[in-house]
């Protein structure tokens, strides 16, 4: 589904902004492959993101957050001074956007409330953030159900074991199993690989 943007005319012009061509000094795409490690495809999506979230913070005139992995996105671009505060706010987004640093090591991003509009923004204009590059707030509900999970998985097992029963044990190992794909499948695009 397509989605009908609320600032079209801003949309447009990030639509057509080329984060690979003058007047940057530097593809971005190329400046974060070598920053991050990550290949060039997930650069391009990462850049994708930085637009998207670029759209939100000059649509909405709100103090909004990005995720980790798209902050470091955003520092890149302001480093490269001429382009970004010259060009790229001025004639794209039509004003100033002064970027504050992030602490991307931190963990409390998730507890932020600008990090948590953010979200709530995407969603509205975007559809549901993809996870890898925009974690979820952590619920304390999803934290509990977790560990009894990993509770449920091992002491199938132990049952298994001590019963000498393949069926314990293998529904055990399922649940295990189960929690480390979701536990990989959910996380964050690494910051550095």
């Amino acid at each position: 589904m397509k989605r009908t943007k609320t600032d079209r005319r801003l949309w447009h012009r990030l639509e057509g902004y080329s984060f690979h061509e003058r007047p940057l000094t530097r593809s971005l795409v190329d400046r974060l492959e070598d920053e991050t490690g990550h290949s060039t495809d997930v650069c391009y999506i990462l850049v994708e993101e930085y637009r998207r979230f670029m759209y939100l913070v000059g649509s909405t005139g709100e103090t909004l957050a990005p995720s980790p992995i798209v902050d470091v996105v955003w520092r890149l671009h302001v480093e490269d001074k001429k382009a970004y505060f010259d060009d790229f706010c001025p004639r794209i987004i039509g004003r100033t956007i002064h970027y504050a640093g992030a602490d991307a090591d931190a963990p409390h991003f998730l507890d932020d409330p600008a990090y948590t509009r953010t979200l709530d923004r995407y969603a509205q204009e975007f559809g549901r953030a993809q996870v890898q590059y925009w974690p979820d707030p952590i619920d304390p509900s999803v934290g509990m159900s977790s560990f009894l999970l990993w509770i449920i998985g091992l002491a199938a097992v132990g049952l298994g074991v001590m019963a000498d029963s393949v069926l314990f044990a293998v529904f055990g190992a399922l649940v295990i199993l189960a929690q480390i794909f979701l536990r990989w499948k959910y996380a964050p695009l690494p910051l550095r690989t």
